[in-house]
């Protein structure tokens, strides 16, 4: 009987890292190495800002930016729309009021799941003049900012989403249960001497 439930608890347990193990990835863009000050705020008077950049993932959920809502009116729309470069259609996208912006912070512009991504090139264009982007100062490999269709030096503070199993954070789980089991398994035979 005492088998039983143990073998329970651990199938349980197993069962509740795998449900923990289904997160949002994201993936930068951006260099993490440059520090927050670096960055430079874009101009939110400028009517389309485009950044192309290349998946790193099978699918893609959404996107994260650091913005800044510079709209008084919070019931504003801000249209993000994801466009396939290969053919220039528009695959996916997000309608957010301006006022769930949380200004200087990452904010998620989810949409519907965007299949077989890997290594294809995406462009995500903001269609608003109220949304302020913040931006590193120099393109990363694999990028490139347009600012009203004209190139620019540069890469938005812009990560990918993508909600998937992810087997570090499984094994993550599972090893700090087994590691708070055996302490307090010591403790137990330590006190009970």
């Amino acid at each position: 009987m005492k088998k039983i439930k143990k073998m329970a608890a651990v199938i349980i347990l197993i069962l509740i890292a795998f449900i923990y193990g289904h997160i949002h990835k994201t993936h930068a863009i951006y260099d993490r190495t440059v520090e927050n000050d670096q960055y430079i705020m874009l101009d939110g008077s400028q009517s389309q800002i485009t950044q192309e950049f290349i998946c790193e993932e099978d699918s893609l959920d959404g996107i994260q930016v650091k913005c800044q809502n510079l709209q008084e009116d919070p019931e504003a729309e801000i249209r993000v729309y994801l466009q396939d470069c290969e053919n220039g259609g528009i695959v996916a996208k997000s309608v957010k009021k301006a006022g769930e912006i949380k200004t200087g912070k990452f904010n998620e512009f989810s949409f519907n799941t965007v299949s077989r991504c890997r290594g294809k090139a995406y462009k995500v264009v903001f269609e608003k003049d109220f949304l302020a982007l913040y931006a590193e100062k120099t393109s990363e490999e694999g990028t490139n900012l347009k600012i009203n269709s004209e190139e620019s030096e540069g890469t938005l503070i812009l990560k990918t989403v993508t909600y998937r199993f992810d087997i570090e954070t499984f094994c993550v789980f599972l090893l700090l249960v087994l590691y708070i089991c055996v302490f307090f398994h010591f403790l137990n035979w330590l006190f009970s001497r």
